[in-house]
């Protein structure tokens, strides 16, 4: 279940870096379509590196003296990570939710009030995240890892955003 759930998060979390990449680069007046492009190659942007990372693990765990227990170690990293990155996903998908059906003044307040802070709170959401995790871990294996994933997905919205800009 947890590497599910941070699978879907990294993946959701690209589908929204998408959107944000593509965020005041149009003029175009009806930007549906333009962004659900843009949250549509985010997601499968997160969909190649989950599956990179997953790749990874399962080969760092098929060369593991102890795969059992080291996949243990990883599952409890993960746990803790979730008690950081389900209440910050929580808070935005309300807000986003808050968005999308209500009134013009609930909607600037859900922008200005949560959705660009917690935009630019971001990285430092997934550096607690990873803290967490980590603290109770003395795993060399379980560091890298985790460090790998938690910055690739930092990386992924440098990376969309780039996309983003050279498309101009």
């Amino acid at each position: 279940m947890t590497p599910s759930l941070l699978a879907l998060l990294a993946i959701v979390d690209a589908a929204f870096a998408g959107f944000r990449a593509a965020a005041g680069r149009s003029a175009r007046i009806y930007k549906r379509a333009y962004y659900a492009r843009s949250m549509l190659i985010g997601t499968l942007f997160g969909v190649m590196l989950v599956a990179v990372l997953g790749g990874v693990t399962l080969l760092l765990l098929a060369a593991s003296a102890d795969p059992a227990q080291q996949y243990t170690e990883l599952v409890a990293v993960g746990s803790r990570m979730l008690w950081v990155f389900v209440p910050y996903a929580v808070l935005v998908l309300n807000a986003l939710a808050l968005y999308l059906f209500s009134d013009h003044d609930l909607r600037a307040f859900a922008t200005v009030a949560i959705l660009g802070p917690f935009t630019l709170l971001r990285p430092w959401v997934i550096a607690t995240g990873a803290a967490v995790g980590l603290c109770a871990s003395v795993d060399r294996v379980t560091w890298i890892l985790t460090l790998i994933a938690c910055s690739s997905i930092v990386l992924s919205g440098r990376l969309l955003d780039r996309r983003a800009r050279l498309r101009l």
